[in-house]
């Protein structure tokens, strides 16, 4: 799949005819601070417009389309409708339309040849598809052999073809994967190299099982005051206490009343005492209940994003606004989830507080009831005994149904105990089949052909050697690990402070191309797209990079997309800048007027 051409409904908006192999888009900027108009022109924010016509989903509260607003308070973008013609692998042209004011309607048409100019089709296949259909349509058009039969579809892959500038500093973890945890990401690449990565899938999801299992244990020994090796001492006193409550029984039987008394003591202990102790352990568990959840309640979600800045100040690590945002997303997102938790707590809470109130009310009525039945009763002290006895009786039945709940807890957290037990030996299985990989990194075919393709491009822009490898950490995940330069001087100097990021950069080029020219005989993405690959590079490198990307666009049938500014253009032996043709440069972006920008205007 290659991009072709992208426009929108806005005349203003620069439309681009993508070339089929080498394509170079221009920056002329004249003005002091050059990053930043720079950035103003377009040329990175194009990435942005080339991902989202590939469908992706869109946070309204982040998006330049969505946070730009005129004087008026009115966004700019509100009205602007962009189409991108992309090249399938079949040969076939999909045009995709996709609308601001309304992104999750998506809208496709496939043509036999690339539509005339830049005029959108007059017809369409499928028009205003919700936004999960349409992902499944695209997926059907591009038909790529690697996402067949995977738990994810193409977009997992889509940000190795269009790299952005935070996309720099690992060439495996992208900027997106970065907030996330490991098994959004290493079992797709795991993947992506070769190797089996449902391995990895599964070995995360046994992992997190184990957590939540592990944290439902200790919740449960706090909650009923236990640990797992009192369960004998428990029925010890389980077996007291019957033994108590049997004898106990025996006495308040031997208890002789005559006609009327014996008949209303007899009412009195088995129907009205019995539906009593009924409600009082349905008290004591809503009792239970209502604590826990007031506990819960109170539990509010801390994080001290200070600390976290005095630790990488103590440490001289550079806090940067992004991880700041990171942290700063990170603690929204706890603190709305604590919100909506403590709602629900709440409502539950009011519930069972609700239920105590009946309870106890049914309580009072049956305890008047008793109370005039025995006040029919000459008060003897053979009564005020039974009585007491009585109370005894309440008071033995309370301790073993308490005793009772604890044993039936360990019982349930020994069951839960050995299936730990069983996930830790699937979890050891898993780890024997993941080093069994390790084991044939040299027979795997994807593989070694990744690895000699990013070795033979480094060796190609760099005269260095480089490879890639990974490994197995102590906690017996997968770890991806930055190349290896074997050259211990040209290790120092790509690691050297201000100059290893510059070279970081040249290693994920060589791992995009790497890929790219891997899968060549399978249908798969068939362009990358680097912005900014070229700034603050040594000229060497620069001169090796374009010829490496010249070459590997014709011998490959690969499409190349770079951003440069003219100050980054490399010079050649005469000191002179290299010149690209006319043909080769599909956008020229400038600041010496609105004219120059991507949308014909500043913002």
């Amino acid at each position: 799949m290659k991009l072709s051409k992208l426009y929108c409904n806005d005349d203003k908006f620069k439309k681009i005819k993508f070339n089929s192999g080498f394509n170079v888009i221009y920056a002329d900027v004249i003005t002091i601070d050059k990053n930043k108009h720079s950035h103003n022109l377009g040329k990175s924010l194009l990435i942005d417009i080339i991902d989202f016509m590939l469908l992706k989903q869109i946070d309204k509260k982040e998006h330049f389309f969505y946070t730009t607003k005129n004087k008026n308070g009115i966004l700019l973008f509100e009205d602007y409708i962009f189409y991108l013609e992309i090249e399938l692998n079949s040969g076939k042209f999909l045009t995709i339309r996709r609308k601001i004011n309304n992104n999750t309607k998506i809208t496709f048409k496939i043509n036999e040849t690339t539509v005339n100019w830049f005029n959108p089709p007059q017809s369409w296949d499928y028009e205003d598809i919700t936004f999960d259909k349409a992902k499944k349509i695209l997926a059907d058009y591009l038909d790529f052999d690697f996402f067949k039969n995977k738990s994810y579809d193409f977009r997992k892959a889509i940000n190795y073809c269009l790299r952005r500038q935070g996309d720099y500093d690992d060439i495996y973890r992208l900027a997106k994967f970065k907030s996330g945890k490991d098994i959004d990401w290493k079992p797709f690449m795991f993947d992506l190299l070769g190797f089996n990565g449902k391995l990895l899938e599964e070995k995360y999801k046994n992992d997190d099982k184990i957590k939540e299992i592990e944290k439902s244990i200790k919740e449960e020994e706090a909650d009923f005051e236990i640990r797992q090796g009192e369960k004998d001492e428990i029925a010890g006193q389980i077996q007291i206490k019957k033994q108590e409550k049997e004898d106990l029984s025996k006495v308040l039987d031997s208890f002789n009343f005559y006609t009327k008394d014996k008949e209303n003591i007899t009412i009195v202990v088995d129907e009205i005492e019995n539906e009593i102790s009924i409600l009082n352990i349905t008290e004591y568990n809503i009792e239970f209940d209502i604590n826990k959840l007031k506990q819960s309640i109170k539990n509010e979600f801390s994080f001290d994003l200070g600390k976290i800045k005095s630790i990488f100040e103590e440490t001289k690590i550079f806090f940067s606004n992004q991880l700041q945002k990171d942290y700063n997303d990170l603690i929204s997102f706890n603190k709305q989830l604590t919100i909506e938790r403590n709602k629900l707590l709440r409502e539950t809470l009011e519930k069972r507080l609700d239920e105590q109130k009946i309870v106890r009310q049914q309580l009072k009525e049956l305890n008047d009831k008793k109370a005039n039945l025995l006040s029919y009763i000459q008060d003897t002290d053979v009564f005020r005994k039974f009585k007491l006895y009585q109370t005894d009786l309440i008071k033995l039945e309370n301790e073993i149904i308490k005793l009772q709940s604890k044993l039936d807890a360990i019982d349930t957290i020994s069951k839960k105990q050995q299936n730990i037990n069983n996930i830790k030996k699937n979890i050891e299985k898993i780890i024997e089949d993941i080093k069994k990989e390790l084991d044939r990194t040299l027979e795997n075919e994807i593989y070694s052909q990744i690895r000699g393709n990013f070795s033979k491009h480094y060796k190609e822009i760099l005269n260095e050697a480089a490879f890639l490898s990974w490994g197995i950490n102590k906690f017996n995940n997968v770890d991806f690990n930055q190349p290896k330069v074997q050259n211990p001087e040209r290790l120092e100097l790509i690691t050297e402070r201000g100059r290893g990021f510059t070279y970081k950069k040249l290693f994920c080029v060589c791992f995009d191309l790497g890929l790219l020219t891997t899968y060549k005989n399978q249908s798969f993405y068939r362009f990358v797209y680097h912005d900014d690959v070229f700034a603050n590079q040594d000229n060497r490198p620069k001169n090796k990079l374009l010829e490496l990307t010249k070459k590997l666009s014709k011998n490959y049938n690969l499409q190349y997309i770079f951003t440069i500014i003219k100050d980054e253009v490399p010079r050649d032996e005469n000191d002179n800048l290299i010149k690209f043709a006319e043909d080769e440069i599909i956008l020229k972006l400038h600041d010496r007027d609105e004219s120059g920008t991507l949308f014909g205007f500043n913002f």
